[in-house]
């Protein structure tokens, strides 16, 4: 019901440009002569920000107008490589477009050392897609930089035209994954512009000549990728540019009253929170023979799911005929055409809610897959509608029927444990979704094998994924063809157990909400035991098999960040050669820290008479919501996890009687 505005695809590039590196970096001024390279400049051979960096940005300007009709941005970008990597990360560039957004204008070159030059013939800048999204196409212009190697400065220039754009909602970003010398927005507003700043000190825009104000970081250095660490947003320096006429002085409240309003309008929850005779009679049929209200919530959780046909989820529709298809203007329209998309089905779930007699309001809350919302960070582009909350004994509960993978009593991870916006029609509550528990996120593992006397391991696996972890698998793998789906399988066990063959594989409950997502099949590890005179040396915990700790470095630049809660069970036996015993079946010594956040048992045992090694493992982490830690705390859960691995790779002897 909802158009896909121009801020939003805005953003969306702004994703590519990160999918893409080389897009990032060719950005460029106004349409002239390359401005002047000194010979310090050309005979570098050090960076200036980073001393380990592969290249740097020497200057990153970008010019935006917004006082015309069309929105229009001049980029201009001056690269110094110096190494093979750095040769190799800037060897082609993609610069993203989509709908309604043209690119021209572009140029590039290479200065060697010496000062010879290699300009981009034009003939050589060709499209291609890049990506694609549920709502957007992405398609490039690119090319190959010409003759690049270490030592050159590699300079790009090329303009953005936003057919009737604004500059409404931009995000401006000043730190990427290249080190920066100085990065530069110009910008020439339209009407009565403020911005909002994160992970920046006191950078302001200051007023510049012919209408344009500066905003400039200098010395920046490069986000570097750290395992489990906050999504970009959270930790790069940006900036939120928007229009307002709104007073200076205005509070978060205020902002959020006016937003308010907004939402109420634009989302038409007074129509989806007064449902009429006809919305009434179908919720009383749809929960007819439940009374306690988790039940009738199920019941009409149930029926949105599966009777309301999922047009976001239908990898049977191109995203142009899912376009084509006329919206709902109504909760009455989505439950008479039994379609509609997420949102249409989340919206039909509260008014049918609201008309068993139960208090129900849209949740807007954030994304925590790209920024952590706090309300005291007025913007409405912060939040999304996330859910729908209805009041059960006195307590919010939330559901998202209109998320097809998400099971009852769950929401996507991104969208719990954050702030929330509970809109009514009349007013708005400021509240916070909570976390989920490890135990409604469960990887059950379970295996069967023999072990043959030269250590290969043979048998059969069966892995059941619920909670997050089973909306994450079905979302991958629902669009997938059955074949592709067990080469991802593959890939997957591949990755840790490199010798591992697969065989007989079967995967189910893709498309069911409520199922586990399930793997099955047989495998066989040549080698999975090493053998040494008459003596095999073995990891029980197969699961564990070949993983790695998942914090490798002694330091760490930013904060801890764990998606959701989320706990594991397996149950492994091992059917030991013929003629052979293991040596001690001692299990690992139980760990658990002290705040009760995580545990691991491990409890071994072998049965003599049938030669079986039997292993049972249980893990569990994030309880009490404890999913984020600050950098103070690294070392301690670096330690945890580094026990955690000791005991998962734990090693036992068999030897020959």
């Amino acid at each position: 019901m909802k158009s896909f505005p121009l801020g939003k695809l805005r953003c969306m590039l702004t994703i590519c440009c990160a999918l893409f590196l080389t897009a990032s970096i060719a950005n460029a001024q106004d349409k002239g002569d390359w401005r002047p390279l000194s010979p310090a400049e050309l005979a570098a051979k050090t960076p200036v920000v980073e001393p380990d960096a592969d290249a740097e940005v020497m200057f990153w300007e970008i010019r935006v107008d917004d006082s015309t009709e069309n929105l229009v941005m001049k980029h201009y970008v001056r690269v110094k490589i110096f190494t093979e990597r750095g040769r190799e990360k800037y060897s082609k560039v993609d610069i993203p477009f989509a709908k309604g957004i043209r690119i021209k204008d572009i140029m590039a070159r290479v200065v060697k050392p010496d000062g010879s030059i290699s300009d981009l013939a034009k003939a050589d800048v060709f499209d291609r897609e890049i990506a694609k999204t549920d709502k957007v196409k992405v398609r490039a212009k690119s090319f190959a930089v010409p003759n690049i190697e270490p030592g050159v400065v590699v300079e790009y220039k090329y303009q953005e035209v936003y057919q009737y754009g604004s500059a409404e909602d931009m995000r401006m970003t000043f730190q990427h994954d290249v080190p920066i010398r100085n990065k530069a927005y110009f910008f020439r507003p339209a009407a009565n512009a403020r911005y909002l700043t994160f992970n920046m000190a006191d950078n302001k825009f200051v007023k510049d000549k012919n209408g344009y104000y500066k905003a400039v970081m200098e010395n920046v250095p490069a986000i570097k990728e750290e395992p489990h660490m906050p999504p970009e947003d959270e930790v790069r320096s940006w900036l939120l540019l928007y229009y307002t006429t709104a007073e200076k002085n205005s509070t978060a409240s205020d902002f959020w009253s006016r937003a308010g309003y907004y939402l109420v309008k634009t989302w038409d929850i007074k129509d989806t929170l007064k449902p009429g005779k006809e919305m009434k009679a179908a919720a009383a049929e749809i929960a007819a023979g439940a009374t306690a209200p988790e039940d009738q919530m199920a019941k009409l959780f149930e029926f949105c799911k599966t009777k309301i046909k999922n047009i976001s989820f239908d990898p049977t529709l191109t995203e142009e005929q899912k376009d084509e298809i006329k919206p709902n203007k109504s909760t009455v329209d989505t439950y008479k055409r039994q379609q509609g998309r997420t949102s249409d089905i989340n919206e039909l779930f509260a008014s049918l809610a609201t008309a068993l007699g139960y208090e129900a309001r849209l949740a807007f809350g954030g994304d925590r897959s790209e920024k952590f919302f706090n309300p005291n960070q007025a913007h409405e582009s912060f939040v999304h509608f996330s859910a729908v909350a209805v009041k059960i004994n006195g307590r919010w509960k939330y559901y998202s029927p209109g998320d097809k993978f998400v099971p009852f009593g769950l929401l996507a991870w991104n969208e719990e444990a954050t702030s929330v916006l509970l809109m009514g029609y009349k007013d708005y509550i400021t509240t916070e979704i909570p976390y989920s528990r490890p135990e409604q996120s469960v990887a059950k593992r379970r295996g069967r094998f023999q072990l043959s006397e030269d250590g290969t391991l043979s048998g059969t696996v069966k892995i059941e994924y619920s909670g997050h972890l089973a909306n994450e698998y079905k979302k991958d793998n629902y669009k997938e063809s059955a074949s592709k789906q067990e080469e991802m399988l593959k890939e997957e066990v591949q990755k840790s157990i490199s010798t591992a063959e697969l065989s007989e594989m079967s995967i189910e409950n893709v498309s069911d909400p409520e199922k586990p997502f399930t793997y099955q099949f047989k495998v066989t590890v040549p080698k999975y035991a090493q053998k040494t005179g008459k003596r095999l040396f073995m990891q029980p915990g197969f699961f564990e098999s070949g993983s790695a700790p998942v914090f490798s470095t002694a330091t760490r630049k930013y904060e801890v960040f764990f998606h959701h809660p989320w706990s594991e069970e397996d149950d492994i036996e091992i059917a030991l050669p013929k003629g052979y015993e293991l040596d001690s079946a001692d299990s690992p010594t139980p760990l658990a820290d002290q705040a009760g956040i995580s545990r691991l048992h491990i409890d071994m045992g072998i049965d003599k008479a049938k030669g079986v090694v039997s292993y049972k493992r249980k893990f569990s982490f994030g309880n009490n919501g404890f999913t984020l830690f600050p950098v103070s705390s690294y070392q301690p859960i670096k330690n945890l996890f580094d026990a955690f691995h000791k005991a998962d790779t734990h090693m036992v002897t068999v030897k020959q009687l």
